[in-house]
């Protein structure tokens, strides 16, 4: 019986492996992208091209009701350019807000709420006697008493 005693081509066999595994790399990604393209292809089919009957409807319905209202859309915005909010009744007019709810989360907060964010205080009465001599603490610019009610500001 003969044995074959020659040395493994082991450079030939590195070869075929690599063209192996490169031929298998360029055939998945050739499949892959095949198939992506044939995805995209009947995703587009199915929903792409098909044309939203309900929002364009929806459209058409804002856009009639905007040309067609008592005072068209185009014809406010000309008139809001020409004249801008300077004949705004007061109720429209943009002010200051007087709610404070959304301060009464903050119990910690250290400073009292701002004088603009307070409710109206109720008036208070006359004074029964008029003082004889103004003291000096009532001179302008002097700070208010020690038990004045005037909100401190932060």
């Amino acid at each position: 019986m003969a044995t074959d005693s020659t040395d493994p081509r082991v450079g030939l066999i590195v070869r075929i492996g690599i063209i192996a595994i490169g031929t298998l790399v360029v055939t998945h990604l050739g499949i892959t992208a095949y198939f992506d393209s044939l995805a995209k292809a009947e995703t587009y089919r199915k929903v792409g091209s098909i044309k939203p009957e309900a929002l364009m409807a929806a459209r058409a319905d804002e856009q009639q009701r905007l040309s067609s209202g008592p005072m068209p859309i185009d014809k406010s915005m000309q008139l809001m350019a020409a004249k801008g909010r300077m004949g705004m009744a007061p109720e429209l007019a943009p002010s200051a807000s007087k709610d404070i709810a959304p301060l009464q989360g903050w119990m910690q907060m250290p400073s009292d709420v701002p004088p603009t964010m307070m409710p109206p205080e109720p008036t208070p009465a006359p004074p029964v006697a008029p003082s004889a001599a103004p003291s000096a603490s009532a001179a302008p610019g002097a700070a208010p008493p020690a038990g004045s009610n005037t909100p401190r500001h932060p």
